[in-house]
């Protein structure tokens, strides 16, 4: 983890409807339980600019936006994120649990979306002053079946047509297939309770 020696980050990513939200909660309670320090952030939001620019990402009564400036947007409130939030916890040993981060970015603007993987890549570390997950958990879950557990109104991405969703999940995949040593995939059509423990699994080795 590019410029950080003391606490560990660690990501919960993947498609719509997988339970990211859900199990970021659980891991951190776990954490803490076990006598980690450790706190959670949302990507985008976390901070009062971060919440303002997710307003505008997810608003679906504003007209569809070009990729490009989807990326943008969303490196500007992870940038504001990781200055205001993260960097400082990650010094003083904390145990940083994000709801999503930069991987969303490649997945649904580059694999889903057209930009090139590797420019969002680049933009990412420099939004991020370097800084990487030391692991990324994607909860994996078909497109259709991560959408039948959507109970509220879609926001503007939700919305976006499901063979892009589809391209969205398989670029997770990839991205897991990819790099092994810094991903790790769980299958979140397992019951919370089974999810909770595999991410825990996962996320003990890295914090070894």
């Amino acid at each position: 983890m590019t410029g950080t020696t003391r606490g560990r980050f660690i990501v919960l990513d993947g498609p719509e409807g997988a339970g990211k939200t859900t199990q970021v909660e659980r891991l951190v309670r776990h954490l803490r339980d076990t006598g980690r320090q450790a706190t959670a952030v949302r990507d985008p939001g976390s901070t009062p600019v971060s919440e303002r620019i997710r307003e505008v990402l997810l608003d679906k009564r504003l007209p569809e936006m070009d990729a490009r400036t989807e990326v943008f947007l969303y490196m500007a409130s992870r940038a504001e994120m990781v200055v205001r939030i993260i960097r400082p916890a990650l010094d003083v040993g904390l145990v940083v649990v994000s709801d999503r981060f930069v991987s969303s970015t490649v997945a649904y603007q580059g694999y889903a979306g057209g930009i090139a993987t590797g420019l969002i890549r680049d933009l990412g570390r420099a939004a991020c002053e370097g800084l990487e997950p030391s692991l990324t958990v994607v909860l994996d879950v078909p497109v259709e079946g991560g959408f039948a557990r959507l109970t509220r109104e879609h926001d503007r991405m939700e919305s976006k047509q499901r063979s892009y969703h589809e391209k969205v999940r398989q670029g997770f995949l990839a991205m897991a297939a990819d790099d092994p040593e810094h991903f790790a995939i769980v299958d979140a059509t397992q019951s919370p309770d089974e999810v909770a423990a595999r991410i825990q699994e996962a996320v003990e080795r890295v914090l070894r």
